[in-house]
């Protein structure tokens, strides 16, 4: 290794990126309990402590070069000279940049092109370039893509100057609330809650039939309360369940499409669910706390519907559950680690009754360090600390570098009016028919979802489709809820799918097999976000009995939906039978009386007639417990 390689990659650069991220950690921190700054300063902050690590985390060869240092050195320099001239430019008079300002301002806009090719893959860079060329050729373009171009000057003004481009509202909701959520997660499993839920899921659920399944499916609901992330999800709890689900009789690309789907529903289940989400309650208007209440029942129908899937295979593999002996008491569990979800329960409550989700989630974390101490398993000195905030750093980074590429995005979309024309286009185009455009608007999010990431994928919907959806009757709520659901199980579509590949590392499984699969177990959660959207008491916006009465005839749906396509109720169904099944499910998809009435009546018919051939079969004994 040459000097130069050796400087370049020596104990001093380990040092520089672990008091960035930790001052990072310390300032986001400190924002949280004490009050954030201006605008800009919280967001522009913020964007200096992630690009002055992001090319140095993420090298563009194995070994960091020269580059990675011109990049890291520009970035300071940018983000220093953002957060000193930003009064100056607010009170500026004139609206026209300097030539030192547009300069900086390519620059700014090559560094975050960049760091986005490096976290996130080429897809994001390029719609992103695909936006600025459009912003420059709009007099050139056919029909709703059409405007009046605008020059260099005016395109790096909006995007590097204002708050409507990089430094926007989606860099800001990263500057705020996404990373201190991180920061809870990253200190949550620095005491050990990781090991705590599979614990208690593997105790709770490895009994059953298909047991390691259902342990990887509960498990993995209980991480992604607080991690958000499906490949993190994958990581922490894939390990020890795909092995296990492997043993029990699961094909490698079976295991690891149950541990990706299950993952995968970490995104949409509170109270932290994804760095997406935190977006739909600003672009929506309403609390954080109001968001999770909604979200929660949609969630949950999530892992039933997995779970009824699930459980449908198990019964058509013959799998049973594993002995109690093999199972870790859930006694000992709990005793070692029950502390732990006061901090939790703690953050849920506080969010629920409209607290600062900001506030809510410091304090929770400070609880969380203090009563981490109770136990001997679960306690964090100081070095820990410092670690897990190091960690909840490095893991915000990729978030943060999405949204300000996304700002580049959005602000060519305000930019241009090209928000308002795509509502107008997906209206016309689906004949104002509300399942139509729905349809429309999760075909395209699954599309972007094939290289973007999910906070990414819902910012640019956020501003194309759901105001279109809105115009037709769909409640803001749920509009954007769709958007960002789609947003989120596009990672488990194939061709694409990034949290199945993840999960196919770990189980030494075929990915393209594993995606398919991964799609087909996760088939029935694809319906899920059109019952909210037609029923709006899934969200638990109305009455108590309307609501109790849709969740209801939504669970029903979902378990003929799944044993449909599971093909197994109470013992083997018929291909009439499924094709019925699937059928008396979309009937409940929509509130109605006579629809409701036809569906529940197929599935009660069915299952009184499946429940007669099991006894006959002689077959209900040998499958385990449900």
């Amino acid at each position: 290794m040459s000097s130069i390689s050796k400087l370049l990659n020596s104990k001093a650069l380990t040092y520089f990126i672990a008091a960035v991220t930790l001052a990072g950690g310390l300032f986001h921190l400190y924002t949280g309990g004490i009050g954030t700054f201006s605008s800009m300063v919280q967001t522009g902050t913020h964007w200096l402590i992630v690009f002055a690590v992001v090319f140095l985390l993420y090298p563009k060869k194995r070994e960091r070069n020269v580059f990675d240092w011109i990049l890291t050195t520009a970035a300071v320099i940018i983000g220093l000279y953002i957060l000193m001239t930003w009064e100056s430019r607010v009170n500026k008079v004139s609206a026209i940049l300097s030539p030192t300002e547009m300069i900086l301002g390519i620059i700014l806009i090559l560094l975050v092109l960049e760091g986005s090719r490096r976290c996130t893959g080429n897809f994001l860079m390029i719609t992103a370039v695909v936006f600025l060329i459009y912003a420059k050729i709009g007099p050139y373009l056919p029909g709703i893509f059409r405007h009046k171009g605008y020059s260099w000057h005016r395109i790096i003004s909006t995007l590097c100057y204002s708050e409507t481009g990089i430094f926007g509202n989606a860099l800001n909701i990263s500057a705020t609330f996404v990373v201190l959520f991180v920061l809870f997660g990253s200190v949550l499993n620095a005491c050990n809650g990781g090991k705590l839920f599979i614990d208690i899921a593997y105790s709770a659920t490895g009994g059953l039939r298909g047991g390691p399944a259902k342990t990887a499916i509960l498990s993995s609901l209980m991480m992604g309360c607080i991690s958000g992330s499906p490949v993190a999800n994958v990581v922490t709890t894939g390990t020890f369940t795909i092995p296990l689900m492997k043993k029990a009789g699961y094909t490698p690309e079976e295991a690891c499409a149950v541990e990706a789907v299950a993952s995968t529903g970490g995104q949409i289940m509170p109270p932290v669910m994804g760095a997406a989400a935190f977006l739909v309650a600003e672009y929506v208007g309403i609390n954080y706390g109001e968001l999770c209440v909604a979200a929660f029942v949609p969630a949950l129908f999530y892992y039933i519907a997995l779970y009824f899937i699930i459980d449908g295979v198990s019964l058509k593999k013959g799998l049973l559950g594993l002995p109690r002996e093999q199972l870790p008491p859930m006694k000992e569990a709990l005793r070692g680690g029950a502390h732990l979800f006061i901090p939790i329960l703690a953050l849920v409550v506080s969010l629920i009754y409209g607290f600062s989700s900001m506030k809510s989630v410091f304090y929770s974390t400070i609880a969380l360090v203090i009563i981490a101490e109770c136990r001997k398993s679960t306690r964090i000195n100081l070095k820990g600390i410092i670690a897990a905030i190091q960690d909840g750093m490095v893991s915000a980074i990729p978030v943060a570098v999405s949204c300000a590429a996304a700002g580049i995005i959005v602000g060519i979309v305000n930019l241009t009016g090209l928000g308002v024309k795509f509502s107008s286009s997906l209206i016309s185009l689906s004949h104002g028919n509300t399942i139509i455009a729905l349809f429309l608007t999760m075909v395209a999010s699954i599309i972007l979802g094939c290289g973007l990431p999910t906070t990414a994928v819902y910012i640019i919907l956020a501003s194309l489709a759901a105001p279109a959806l809105i115009q037709m009757g769909v409640s803001p709520l749920a509009a954007h809820l769709f958007v960002f659901y789609f947003g989120c199980i596009s990672t488990i579509t194939p061709p694409v799918a990034l949290t199945s590949y993840a999960a196919s590392g770990i189980g030494d499984a075929n990915p393209t097999k594993t995606g398919f699969k991964a799609f087909l177990y996760g088939i029935v959660a694809y319906i899920v976000p059109y019952m909210f959207v037609l029923s709006p008491a899934l969200l638990l916006q109305g009455s108590i009995l309307t609501s109790l009465y849709g969740i209801f005839t939504a669970l029903i749906g979902i378990y003929e939906l799944s044993a449909g396509v599971s093909g197994y109720m109470r013992t083997h169904l018929p291909i009439p039978f499924r094709l019925l099944l699937v059928l008396g499910g979309a009937l409940l998809i929509k509130y109605g009386v006579i629809t409701d009435i036809i569906g529940i009546g197929i599935f009660a018919a069915i299952f009184l007639i499946q429940t007669f051939r099991q006894k006959k079969n002689a077959e209900g004994g040998i499958y385990g417990r449900a």
